[in-house]
Protein backbone atom coordinates (compact mmCIF):
# COMPACT_ATOMS: atom_id res chain seq x y z
CA UNK A 1 0.00 0.00 0.00
CA UNK A 2 1.45 3.70 -0.98
CA UNK A 3 -0.07 6.85 0.67
CA UNK A 4 -0.15 10.48 -0.04
CA UNK A 5 -1.66 13.52 1.67
CA UNK A 6 -4.48 14.21 -0.18
CA UNK A 7 -4.70 17.45 -2.96
CA UNK A 8 -7.75 18.94 -2.15
CA UNK A 9 -6.53 19.67 1.34
CA UNK A 10 -5.71 23.20 2.11
CA UNK A 11 -2.74 23.58 5.23
CA UNK A 12 -2.81 27.35 7.12
CA UNK A 13 -1.77 28.62 10.38
CA UNK A 14 -4.40 30.12 12.50
CA UNK A 15 -4.41 31.19 15.69
CA UNK A 16 -1.07 29.71 16.75
CA UNK A 17 -2.44 26.73 15.64
CA UNK A 18 -1.47 24.53 12.54
CA UNK A 19 -4.96 23.79 10.88
CA UNK A 20 -6.35 21.65 8.01
CA UNK A 21 -9.35 22.94 5.62
CA UNK A 22 -11.24 19.80 4.22
CA UNK A 23 -13.50 21.88 1.76
CA UNK A 24 -15.47 18.67 0.40
CA UNK A 25 -16.85 18.00 3.76
CA UNK A 26 -16.73 21.20 5.37
CA UNK A 27 -14.23 20.33 7.88
CA UNK A 28 -11.30 22.13 10.08
CA UNK A 29 -9.05 20.62 12.74
CA UNK A 30 -6.12 21.32 14.13
CA UNK A 31 -2.86 19.52 13.58
CA UNK A 32 -0.31 18.07 16.19
CA UNK A 33 2.82 19.19 14.97
CA UNK A 34 4.25 15.67 15.24
CA UNK A 35 1.88 15.33 12.43
CA UNK A 36 3.21 18.72 10.68
CA UNK A 37 6.23 17.10 11.04
CA UNK A 38 5.23 14.05 9.23
CA UNK A 39 3.46 14.90 6.17
CA UNK A 40 6.07 15.87 3.94
CA UNK A 41 7.51 12.78 3.76
CA UNK A 42 3.88 11.75 2.22
CA UNK A 43 3.82 14.46 -0.30
CA UNK A 44 4.60 11.99 -2.90
CA UNK A 45 3.15 8.46 -2.98
CA UNK A 46 4.90 6.42 0.01
CA UNK A 47 4.85 2.95 1.49
CA UNK A 48 4.31 3.74 5.33
CA UNK A 49 7.07 3.54 7.49
CA UNK A 50 7.19 1.43 9.76
CA UNK A 51 7.16 3.92 12.77
CA UNK A 52 4.44 5.84 11.29
CA UNK A 53 1.59 2.92 10.53
CA UNK A 54 -0.55 3.98 13.24
CA UNK A 55 -0.62 7.71 13.06
CA UNK A 56 -0.80 6.55 9.30
CA UNK A 57 -3.82 5.22 9.87
CA UNK A 58 -5.40 7.52 11.79
CA UNK A 59 -4.45 10.04 8.92
CA UNK A 60 -6.18 7.65 6.53
CA UNK A 61 -9.27 7.23 8.23
CA UNK A 62 -9.30 11.35 8.77
CA UNK A 63 -8.84 11.89 4.97
CA UNK A 64 -5.91 13.46 5.36
CA UNK A 65 -4.24 10.67 3.14
CA UNK A 66 -5.07 8.97 0.27
CA UNK A 67 -4.51 5.36 -0.09
CA UNK A 68 -3.26 4.54 -4.08
CA UNK A 69 -5.77 3.60 -6.21
CA UNK A 70 -8.69 3.90 -3.90
CA UNK A 71 -12.46 6.16 -4.80
CA UNK A 72 -10.44 8.92 -2.66
CA UNK A 73 -7.28 8.70 -5.07
CA UNK A 74 -9.59 8.54 -8.63
CA UNK A 75 -11.54 11.23 -7.44
CA UNK A 76 -8.37 13.46 -7.01
CA UNK A 77 -7.17 12.20 -10.42
CA UNK A 78 -10.35 13.22 -12.39
CA UNK A 79 -10.72 17.14 -11.56
CA UNK A 80 -11.69 18.31 -15.05
CA UNK A 81 -11.67 21.39 -15.97
CA UNK A 82 -10.47 22.46 -12.00
CA UNK A 83 -7.24 20.66 -12.65
CA UNK A 84 -6.21 23.72 -15.13
CA UNK A 85 -7.82 26.08 -12.73
CA UNK A 86 -5.58 25.96 -10.24
CA UNK A 87 -6.25 25.17 -6.33
CA UNK A 88 -7.34 28.53 -5.44
CA UNK A 89 -10.23 28.33 -7.65
CA UNK A 90 -11.63 24.91 -6.82
CA UNK A 91 -10.65 25.11 -2.95
CA UNK A 92 -13.15 28.54 -3.31
CA UNK A 93 -15.46 25.97 -4.96
CA UNK A 94 -15.80 23.47 -2.54
CA UNK A 95 -15.80 25.44 0.17
CA UNK A 96 -18.49 27.94 -1.18
CA UNK A 97 -20.70 24.37 -2.65
CA UNK A 98 -23.67 24.15 -0.20
CA UNK A 99 -24.64 20.01 1.23
CA UNK A 100 -27.43 18.21 1.25
CA UNK A 101 -27.96 19.07 4.54
CA UNK A 102 -27.06 22.67 4.72
CA UNK A 103 -29.62 25.14 6.47
CA UNK A 104 -30.92 28.29 4.97
CA UNK A 105 -32.76 30.50 7.23
CA UNK A 106 -36.37 31.83 7.00
CA UNK A 107 -37.52 35.22 5.79
CA UNK A 108 -38.54 35.90 9.34
CA UNK A 109 -35.16 34.61 10.87
CA UNK A 110 -33.14 36.76 8.30
CA UNK A 111 -35.03 40.05 9.14
CA UNK A 112 -34.76 39.82 12.89
CA UNK A 113 -30.95 39.19 12.00
CA UNK A 114 -30.78 41.70 9.97
CA UNK A 115 -32.97 44.02 12.43
CA UNK A 116 -30.89 43.33 15.32
CA UNK A 117 -27.50 43.78 13.33
CA UNK A 118 -28.83 47.09 11.83
CA UNK A 119 -29.16 48.70 15.47
CA UNK A 120 -25.58 47.54 16.48
CA UNK A 121 -23.85 48.05 12.83
CA UNK A 122 -25.56 50.35 10.32
CA UNK A 123 -25.40 48.83 6.85
CA UNK A 124 -23.32 50.69 4.57
CA UNK A 125 -24.08 53.69 2.44
CA UNK A 126 -25.27 52.45 -0.95
CA UNK A 127 -23.46 55.71 -2.76
CA UNK A 128 -20.11 56.29 -3.58
CA UNK A 129 -18.51 59.74 -3.16
CA UNK A 130 -14.69 60.97 -4.39
CA UNK A 131 -15.65 64.65 -3.35
CA UNK A 132 -14.83 66.25 -6.58
CA UNK A 133 -17.31 69.04 -8.28
CA UNK A 134 -19.78 66.96 -9.75
CA UNK A 135 -20.22 66.82 -13.57
CA UNK A 136 -24.11 67.54 -14.76
CA UNK A 137 -25.82 65.34 -17.57
CA UNK A 138 -28.35 66.07 -19.42
CA UNK A 139 -31.43 64.36 -18.51
CA UNK A 140 -32.10 60.77 -20.04
CA UNK A 141 -34.08 59.89 -22.68
CA UNK A 142 -36.48 56.95 -22.77
CA UNK A 143 -34.90 53.97 -24.66
CA UNK A 144 -36.55 54.03 -27.80
CA UNK A 145 -36.32 50.17 -28.83
CA UNK A 146 -38.89 47.49 -27.10
CA UNK A 147 -36.96 44.82 -25.77
CA UNK A 148 -37.52 41.90 -28.01
CA UNK A 149 -36.17 43.68 -31.09
CA UNK A 150 -32.97 44.66 -28.37
CA UNK A 151 -32.73 41.16 -27.48
CA UNK A 152 -32.59 40.22 -30.83
CA UNK A 153 -30.33 43.12 -32.28
CA UNK A 154 -27.38 42.33 -29.65
CA UNK A 155 -24.09 41.73 -31.11
CA UNK A 156 -20.96 41.95 -29.65
CA UNK A 157 -19.18 44.91 -31.57
CA UNK A 158 -14.82 45.25 -31.41
CA UNK A 159 -14.98 47.55 -34.24
CA UNK A 160 -16.06 51.17 -33.75
CA UNK A 161 -15.80 54.29 -36.42
CA UNK A 162 -13.44 56.95 -36.04
CA UNK A 163 -14.50 60.36 -35.74
CA UNK A 164 -18.06 59.42 -33.79
CA UNK A 165 -18.01 60.24 -30.30
CA UNK A 166 -21.33 59.85 -28.24
CA UNK A 167 -23.39 62.38 -27.82
CA UNK A 168 -23.80 63.55 -23.82
CA UNK A 169 -27.33 62.66 -24.25
CA UNK A 170 -26.57 59.27 -25.47
CA UNK A 171 -23.90 59.09 -22.93
CA UNK A 172 -26.46 60.10 -19.97
CA UNK A 173 -29.11 58.00 -21.00
CA UNK A 174 -26.65 55.15 -21.17
CA UNK A 175 -25.59 55.37 -17.44
CA UNK A 176 -29.26 56.18 -16.30
CA UNK A 177 -30.87 52.84 -17.82
CA UNK A 178 -27.46 50.91 -16.92
CA UNK A 179 -26.69 51.90 -12.99
CA UNK A 180 -29.12 54.59 -12.35
CA UNK A 181 -31.24 54.59 -9.74
CA UNK A 182 -35.21 54.21 -10.94
CA UNK A 183 -36.88 54.09 -7.43
CA UNK A 184 -35.53 54.36 -3.33
CA UNK A 185 -37.83 51.98 -1.02
CA UNK A 186 -37.65 52.95 2.81
CA UNK A 187 -37.36 50.19 4.82
CA UNK A 188 -38.29 50.36 8.31
CA UNK A 189 -35.49 49.62 11.01
CA UNK A 190 -32.94 48.79 7.97
CA UNK A 191 -33.06 52.21 5.86
CA UNK A 192 -32.93 53.11 2.05
CA UNK A 193 -32.81 50.36 -0.28
CA UNK A 194 -32.22 50.85 -3.71
CA UNK A 195 -33.93 49.80 -6.54
CA UNK A 196 -32.29 49.83 -10.40
CA UNK A 197 -32.97 48.23 -13.71
CA UNK A 198 -30.75 45.13 -13.09
CA UNK A 199 -31.54 42.89 -10.17
CA UNK A 200 -28.94 42.81 -7.20
CA UNK A 201 -28.59 39.74 -4.07
CA UNK A 202 -30.51 41.51 -1.29
CA UNK A 203 -31.25 44.63 -3.44
CA UNK A 204 -27.21 45.06 -2.37
CA UNK A 205 -25.93 46.81 -5.77
CA UNK A 206 -22.26 46.35 -4.96
CA UNK A 207 -21.46 47.40 -8.58
CA UNK A 208 -19.75 50.89 -9.33
CA UNK A 209 -19.37 52.33 -12.48
CA UNK A 210 -16.37 53.91 -13.35
CA UNK A 211 -16.58 55.93 -17.25
CA UNK A 212 -13.31 56.46 -18.89
CA UNK A 213 -14.62 59.24 -21.56
CA UNK A 214 -12.31 59.25 -24.68
CA UNK A 215 -14.65 61.04 -27.50
CA UNK A 216 -18.35 62.30 -26.19
CA UNK A 217 -19.32 65.71 -27.31
CA UNK A 218 -19.77 68.28 -23.98
CA UNK A 219 -18.09 65.96 -21.88
CA UNK A 220 -14.68 66.58 -21.44
CA UNK A 221 -12.44 63.57 -21.89
CA UNK A 222 -10.88 61.56 -18.60
CA UNK A 223 -11.82 59.12 -15.90
CA UNK A 224 -14.95 59.92 -13.64
CA UNK A 225 -17.21 58.41 -10.89
CA UNK A 226 -20.37 57.91 -11.94
CA UNK A 227 -23.13 59.24 -8.85
CA UNK A 228 -26.15 57.41 -9.81
CA UNK A 229 -27.89 58.86 -6.70
CA UNK A 230 -27.66 62.57 -8.80
CA UNK A 231 -26.98 61.62 -11.72
CA UNK A 232 -23.36 63.04 -12.65
CA UNK A 233 -19.48 62.34 -13.15
CA UNK A 234 -17.60 62.91 -10.40
CA UNK A 235 -13.93 63.69 -12.44
CA UNK A 236 -10.99 61.56 -11.35
CA UNK A 237 -8.54 62.41 -13.67
CA UNK A 238 -8.27 65.08 -16.07
CA UNK A 239 -6.46 64.11 -18.61
CA UNK A 240 -8.06 60.97 -20.58
CA UNK A 241 -6.05 57.74 -20.56
CA UNK A 242 -4.06 57.12 -23.19
CA UNK A 243 -4.13 54.22 -25.68
CA UNK A 244 -1.55 52.06 -24.46
CA UNK A 245 -2.95 52.54 -20.82
CA UNK A 246 -6.15 51.10 -21.95
CA UNK A 247 -4.56 48.56 -23.58
CA UNK A 248 -2.51 47.82 -20.95
CA UNK A 249 -5.80 47.70 -18.38
CA UNK A 250 -8.00 45.53 -20.55
CA UNK A 251 -5.34 42.53 -20.94
CA UNK A 252 -3.86 44.38 -24.57
CA UNK A 253 -6.90 43.65 -26.66
CA UNK A 254 -6.83 46.25 -28.98
CA UNK A 255 -10.65 46.61 -29.83
CA UNK A 256 -10.57 48.36 -26.20
CA UNK A 257 -8.40 51.08 -27.03
CA UNK A 258 -11.39 51.97 -30.24
CA UNK A 259 -14.41 52.30 -27.71
CA UNK A 260 -14.83 56.40 -27.26
CA UNK A 261 -16.59 55.43 -23.87
CA UNK A 262 -15.64 52.46 -21.39
CA UNK A 263 -17.18 51.61 -18.28
CA UNK A 264 -14.95 50.32 -15.53
CA UNK A 265 -17.04 48.38 -13.29
CA UNK A 266 -15.91 47.20 -9.56
CA UNK A 267 -17.93 45.95 -6.68
CA UNK A 268 -17.88 47.49 -2.98
CA UNK A 269 -17.73 44.48 -0.41
CA UNK A 270 -18.87 45.63 2.48
CA UNK A 271 -22.26 46.36 1.15
CA UNK A 272 -23.40 42.58 -0.11
CA UNK A 273 -21.18 41.09 3.09
CA UNK A 274 -23.23 43.38 5.47
CA UNK A 275 -26.13 41.02 4.80
CA UNK A 276 -24.55 38.19 3.54
CA UNK A 277 -20.97 37.40 5.73
CA UNK A 278 -20.17 34.17 3.86
CA UNK A 279 -18.45 33.46 1.27
CA UNK A 280 -20.49 32.32 -1.15
CA UNK A 281 -21.25 35.63 -1.22
CA UNK A 282 -17.93 36.25 -3.71
CA UNK A 283 -20.59 34.22 -6.41
CA UNK A 284 -23.33 36.62 -6.19
CA UNK A 285 -21.05 39.25 -6.95
CA UNK A 286 -20.62 38.34 -10.36
CA UNK A 287 -23.93 37.32 -11.01
CA UNK A 288 -24.57 41.05 -10.34
CA UNK A 289 -21.99 41.95 -12.81
CA UNK A 290 -23.83 39.68 -15.54
CA UNK A 291 -27.25 41.48 -14.65
CA UNK A 292 -25.72 44.52 -14.93
CA UNK A 293 -23.70 43.97 -18.28
CA UNK A 294 -26.35 42.83 -20.10
CA UNK A 295 -28.15 45.62 -18.97
CA UNK A 296 -25.72 47.59 -20.60
CA UNK A 297 -25.80 45.82 -23.52
CA UNK A 298 -29.49 46.44 -24.16
CA UNK A 299 -29.13 49.69 -23.15
CA UNK A 300 -26.54 50.49 -25.89
CA UNK A 301 -28.18 48.55 -28.75
CA UNK A 302 -31.42 50.27 -28.14
CA UNK A 303 -29.59 53.52 -28.72
CA UNK A 304 -27.82 52.15 -31.78
CA UNK A 305 -24.46 51.74 -30.45
CA UNK A 306 -21.59 48.72 -30.47
CA UNK A 307 -21.24 46.85 -27.65
CA UNK A 308 -18.49 45.15 -25.94
CA UNK A 309 -17.95 43.06 -22.61
CA UNK A 310 -15.00 41.88 -21.24
CA UNK A 311 -13.25 40.68 -17.90
CA UNK A 312 -9.80 40.07 -19.05
CA UNK A 313 -8.44 43.29 -17.08
CA UNK A 314 -4.83 43.93 -15.00
CA UNK A 315 -6.71 44.10 -11.40
CA UNK A 316 -3.78 45.38 -10.33
CA UNK A 317 -3.59 48.23 -12.58
CA UNK A 318 -6.97 49.39 -12.48
CA UNK A 319 -6.85 49.29 -8.14
CA UNK A 320 -4.04 51.51 -8.48
CA UNK A 321 -5.14 53.79 -11.30
CA UNK A 322 -8.58 54.07 -8.74
CA UNK A 323 -7.15 54.54 -5.52
CA UNK A 324 -8.39 50.37 -4.88
CA UNK A 325 -7.64 48.05 -2.43
CA UNK A 326 -8.78 44.91 -3.22
CA UNK A 327 -10.00 43.88 0.40
CA UNK A 328 -12.47 46.42 -0.06
CA UNK A 329 -13.61 47.18 -3.83
CA UNK A 330 -12.21 44.92 -6.49
CA UNK A 331 -12.46 45.06 -10.40
CA UNK A 332 -14.69 43.24 -12.38
CA UNK A 333 -14.38 43.90 -15.50
CA UNK A 334 -15.17 46.49 -18.43
CA UNK A 335 -17.74 47.17 -21.02
CA UNK A 336 -16.80 49.70 -24.41
CA UNK A 337 -19.19 51.70 -26.18
CA UNK A 338 -19.26 53.74 -29.91
CA UNK A 339 -20.96 53.60 -33.69
CA UNK A 340 -20.06 50.86 -35.09
CA UNK A 341 -17.43 50.89 -37.88
CA UNK A 342 -19.40 50.26 -41.33
CA UNK A 343 -18.52 47.30 -42.55
CA UNK A 344 -19.25 45.45 -39.21
CA UNK A 345 -23.00 47.38 -39.01
CA UNK A 346 -23.42 46.07 -42.29
CA UNK A 347 -21.74 42.20 -41.02
CA UNK A 348 -24.46 42.57 -38.39
CA UNK A 349 -27.39 43.56 -40.06
CA UNK A 350 -26.83 41.03 -42.50
CA UNK A 351 -26.63 38.53 -39.67
CA UNK A 352 -30.46 40.05 -39.15
CA UNK A 353 -31.70 39.30 -42.82
CA UNK A 354 -30.28 35.19 -42.39
CA UNK A 355 -27.09 36.03 -43.88
CA UNK A 356 -23.82 34.16 -42.62
CA UNK A 357 -23.12 34.47 -38.78
CA UNK A 358 -19.56 35.49 -37.85
CA UNK A 359 -17.58 37.37 -35.23
CA UNK A 360 -16.61 40.78 -34.38
CA UNK A 361 -12.95 40.81 -34.14
CA UNK A 362 -11.09 43.10 -36.34
CA UNK A 363 -9.67 41.41 -39.64
CA UNK A 364 -5.82 41.70 -38.42
CA UNK A 365 -6.78 39.66 -35.01
CA UNK A 366 -7.34 36.47 -37.54
CA UNK A 367 -3.94 37.17 -39.97
CA UNK A 368 -1.94 34.32 -39.80
CA UNK A 369 -4.80 32.06 -38.75
CA UNK A 370 -5.87 29.04 -41.28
Amino acid sequence: MRVRVSRLLIFTCRNGQLVCDDPVDHRQFALRPAVWALLPHYTAWREPREADTPVVKQLLEAGLLTEEGSPEHRREETLGPWHTWGTAATYFHLATRTHDDERFVSAAEDTARLREKGAQEPQPEPFKRYGTEPVALPAPDPLPMELGRALRHRRTTRRFAAGHPLSARRLSTLLHWTGGVQHRVDLPGFGVSLLKTSPSGGARHPVEIYPVIRSADGVRPGLYHYAPDIHALEPLREEPPTDEEILHWCGDQSFTARAPVLFLYTAVLERSAWKYPMGRTYRALFADLGHLSQTAYLAGTALELGVFFTAAIRDETVERELDLHWNSEIPLGVSGFGVPEPQEAERQTAMLDGGPAGFSYPRDAWDGLE
